[in-house]
């Protein structure tokens, strides 16, 4: 029997996995056509009329004959019957993907239906007939996606996030999916983010079909607004068995202790536990996942990536994060610390010592050891909870398994298993090959074998022998797959996977690791482009120490490190073009794979390697404020040598945007006084760049410039230019602003990306209105907040907006939109922004009569640097009635806290 694929392209292959050569795109096409009706008899005139469309050859009907010849050819005789004036194709309907994929559809079950996605309807086919077709399939896949996401929102909202976000932004007026993410965003502690996602999903609503959000999304904000308890669901406390003490006596301890630790083996329950305890606190919360990171200083960065955190200037990273927790109740939680247990017991000490307010809740395999901890041993089920456990694992992998057949058998696995969870539910899984009587012998069999391995406590020796016994039971590729692909920090596609082995047929990997989601040995989402796996972090560690035990680790390692450099360039083409938002949520997925390899390169001194995985991402730290790429500037810097003088001064200017952007110019002096080669035309730059020095800036431009262009980084050089036209209209050079950014945003109102049409538009408006021409900088500033950029974009939408309201005369939202504006200013460290936002604070204070507090910041603009003293020249008309006192100088940040605190007062 052959099966015939249309997902994805058109293929045939027999069932031994070969392919089948059955000619020429209309006979594809032809194919195709006949496969979306199996067992349906189609007559010659409509199959003419799918295969060529509206366009018919004249002899249509006699080439359709010659295509059966050739279909016939390739799948054989009897597959395609005569039937009359009609042909049908006479497989079985489960040999053709489209078949299976509508049968699991039909059935309610879209995770069964998206195994079988394997991409596009008939991608890469010319059928205009089939283009209904191929529609309603894409429907039915869209449809199957929103209601697999919106189960596993239920299961794990904070997981399912980046998933969520990758499909509203591909789909962006599915308002079903919008209100998932909503819902999902709210129940993992991050509310902000799901009010921000209402008002994207609105955006192109009213922008693409001129209509308001439906009652579905209305009814979502409300509720989050509201903070109603019914949006919180059951996500966590469903997913539990018997634990129902356990949870209460978490969330006594959590009340009573500022550090609650979860304590128990691996797979024991501690993350659900974690997760429903947080759900059920009631506030504010963030789960953070420390199994990606490999090292304890790592830990303050993982905790601040999940607050959306960065680093503060002046401030350690743990200050940071202690200075956000200390505004009110809190729960962090850390998950899986018991590789980093020094790491997370500092985090945990700092914010109980600095946040009384805010607690820590822990899962680890060890107590962290910190003064006032309460630990909590989290034991195993009790025998009718693993009982049914075991069950509900059983049926959803099997639907013929019957949970009254085998009482005593189940009973007796579960038992043995020591009711720890996951070792249950790997057993469970396997029941659709074997019955609980088989499992039992299989289990004994393997625990006598592996007696000699157990190491560690009893219920880790008991995790590690089902594991190992799961392990077992795999064939020689599965096991040596299941190895290399621990690997990966994060989730992974086909191609990834292919990668990181040495297996070269794509086939034969995507047929093992079909094999292993089949036995709960990794996990499988579904997107657009298909399938993203993951290892459960419990089986990560297993397969990474047989991998290390093999003498393997180093040359996968450095095949996980190269196929990242091959990522993150797919990453770079994406945030370059029009994608760009698609882009930012790939490297959200990609990031803890990233970080891996960086810190493979660090390790091994690898200097080529570690500015292949960071260059093609530097943009992203001034454009959406990843400092985490500034540390990695440096750590490059640390690498190179005194012959790598590009190199260094490619890295220096990076380096100088970090520094900048945080307005620490002595820390860049720092770096350039061990770095900088001053007669390269990059160093010059970076250092006019750091200190301010917009003459300098000027004269070096056109070299920096060239420099880039010889390094064939294009992009790069337009991107200088642009970061180089707020200094140079400092210095009143509007005309070689204007033309080179008018050109920018002339390229990039075409190719994107959009935030960098954003910015040039931004700036040509505030070029316009330094030399008076208000209603050009108006007209500027409105099409800039027309352009849609991605989350997290630094911009300066607020302070305009701000001014609008101001002059309307809605002077309260002014006030407010303004302190929201400053407020994310001093979180993200973009405080070298500040001189934006203070010619603003400067004209409303002014016009309310606060003429001390206008004076004072009309001061620091006018001092602040060249664009905020053209700006106190040109953009201030009550600057008569101010009076500066030019001694009281103050820096960015403390102008910044000064604004927040008058504004705050101001606000009712």
């Amino acid at each position: 029997m052959v099966r015939i694929g249309l997902l994805g392209g058109v293929r045939v292959t027999t069932d031994d996995g070969e392919p089948v050569d059955i000619g020429s795109a209309k006979t594809q096409t032809l194919l195709a056509a006949l496969a979306l009706s199996p067992g349906t008899p189609l007559p010659r005139s409509r199959l003419v009329d799918l295969v060529w469309g509206d366009d018919p050859p004249r002899t249509a009907h006699k080439t359709l004959q010659w295509h059966v010849a050739q279909l016939r050819k390739g799948l054989g005789g009897p597959a395609i019957t005569r039937v009359g004036d009609a042909y049908r194709l006479d497989v079985p309907p489960d040999a053709i993907d489209v078949a299976r994929f509508r049968r699991h559809v039909g059935d309610g079950d879209p995770g069964a239906a998206l195994t079988h996605w394997g991409g596009s309807p008939l991608a890469g086919l010319d059928a205009p007939g089939l283009a209904g077709a191929v529609a309603g399939l894409t429907e039915q896949w869209a449809a199957a996606v929103e209601a697999d996401l919106e189960r596993r929102a239920a299961a794990d909202p904070r997981g399912v996030v980046p998933a969520l976000t990758e499909f509203v932004e591909q789909h962006p007026l599915r308002e079903r999916a919008w209100a998932v993410l909503m819902t999902a965003l709210f129940r993992a502690g991050r509310q902000a983010d799901a009010l921000a996602a209402y008002r994207r999903a609105r955006h192109h609503l009213v922008t693409e079909l001129g209509v308001e959000p439906g009652p579905e999304l209305r009814a979502a904000e409300a509720q989050i607004l509201a903070h109603d308890e019914r949006l919180r669901g059951a996500a966590s406390s469903t997913a539990l068995f018997g634990r129902d003490q356990d949870l209460a006596a978490t969330l006594d301890a959590i009340a009573a202790a500022p550090v609650v630790t979860l304590v128990g083996p691996g797979g024991i329950g501690k993350t659900q536990l974690a997760l429903a305890a947080a759900g059920a606190s009631g506030g504010d919360h963030w789960f953070v996942e420390l199994a990606g990171i490999v090292s304890p200083s790592d830990v303050p960065q993982a905790a601040a990536d999940t607050m959306n955190l960065p680093h503060r200037p002046g401030q350690t990273l743990t200050q940071s994060i202690v200075t956000a927790l200390r505004t009110g109740p809190a729960l962090l939680v850390l998950d899986n610390c018991e590789h980093v247990l020094d790491g997370a017991a500092a985090l945990a000490q700092a914010v109980a010592a600095g946040c009384p307010a805010a607690r820590v809740l822990a899962t680890s395999r060890e107590r962290l050891g910190l003064s006032g901890e309460r630990v909590l041993a989290v034991g195993p089920l009790a025998p009718h909870a693993a009982v049914s456990l075991f069950h509900a694992r059983a049926t959803a992998a099997d639907r013929t398994y019957d949970p009254q057949a085998h009482p005593a058998a189940v009973a007796e696995l579960c038992h043995r298993l020591d009711g720890i969870p996951l070792a249950i539910e790997l057993a469970a899984a396997r029941t659709v090959s074997r019955r609980p009587p088989d499992l039992v012998a299989r289990l004994d069999d393997h625990l006598r074998a592996t007696g000699a391995r157990r190491t560690g406590t009893p219920r880790h020796r008991t995790l590690r022998a089902a594991v190992q016994w799961s392990f077992d039971l795999l064939t020689p590729a599965e096991q040596v797959l299941f190895q290399q692909l621990s690997v990966f920090a994060g989730g992974f596609d086909l191609p990834a996977a292919v990668a990181v082995t040495d297996v070269a047929d794509v086939a034969d990997v995507d047929d093992v690791l079909a094999d292993l989601v089949g036995r709960s040995m990794l996990t499988v989402a579904f997107g657009p482009d298909g399938r993203r796996f993951r290892l459960l972090e419990t089986m990560r560690q297993f397969a990474a120490e047989r991998l290390r035990e093999r003498g393997h680790a180093d040359v996968v390692a450095a095949r996980h490190a190269q196929w990242c450099v091959g990522a993150v360039g797919a990453v770079h083409r994406l945030l370059t073009g029009p994608d760009e938002a698609l882009g930012v949520a790939r490297l959200a997925e990609l990031w803890p794979d990233l970080r891996s390899a960086v810190v493979r390169a660090r390790t091994t001194a690898d200097v080529a390697l570690a500015d292949a995985l960071v260059r093609p991402l530097v943009t992203e730290l001034p454009l959406r404020g990843r400092q985490e790429l500034g540390d990695w500037a440096e750590h490059i810097l640390d690498l190179t040598t005194a012959h790598d003088g590009d190199l260094r001064a490619f890295w220096l200017l990076w380096a100088a945007e970090r520094h900048t952007q945080q307005a620490d110019p002595d820390a860049y002096r720092r770096l350039a006084d061990r770095y900088a080669a001053p007669d390269l035309p990059l160093c010059r730059w970076a250092s006019a760049y750091a200190t301010g020095d917009g003459p300098g800036l000027r004269e070096c431009l056109p070299d920096a410039v060239g420099a880039l262009h010889r390094q064939d980084e294009p992009f790069l050089a337009a991107f200088l230019s642009m970061t180089s036209a707020g200094p140079l209209l400092g210095i009143g050079r509007f005309a070689e602003v204007d033309a080179a950014v008018g050109a920018l945003a002339d390229r990039y109102r075409g190719a994107g990306p959009p935030t960098l049409l954003h910015w040039a538009l931004q700036t040509l408006a505030y070029s316009a209105a330094f030399q008076g021409r208000s209603d050009d900088s108006s007209r500027y500033f409105d099409e800039a907040a027309r352009v849609d950029v991605p989350p997290g974009t630094l911009s300066a939408n607020a302070t305009a907006e701000a001014r609008s309201a101001f002059r309307r005369g809605e002077r309260q939202r002014a006030l407010r939109l303004l302190l929201s504006y400053v407020d994310e200013l001093i979180d993200t460290a973009n405080v070298v922004a500040a001189s934006v936002v203070c010619i603003e604070f400067v004209n409303m204070t002014a016009a309310l009569g606060l003429l001390a507090e206008a004076s004072r910041m009309y001061g620091y603009l006018a001092s602040a640097n060249d664009f905020g003293a053209m700006a106190a020249r040109t953009l201030v008309p009550m600057a008569s009635e101010l009076t500066v006192d030019a001694a009281a100088r103050i820096d960015d940040r403390t102008a910044l806290l000064y604004m927040r605190e008058v504004l705050t007062g101001l606000v009712t």
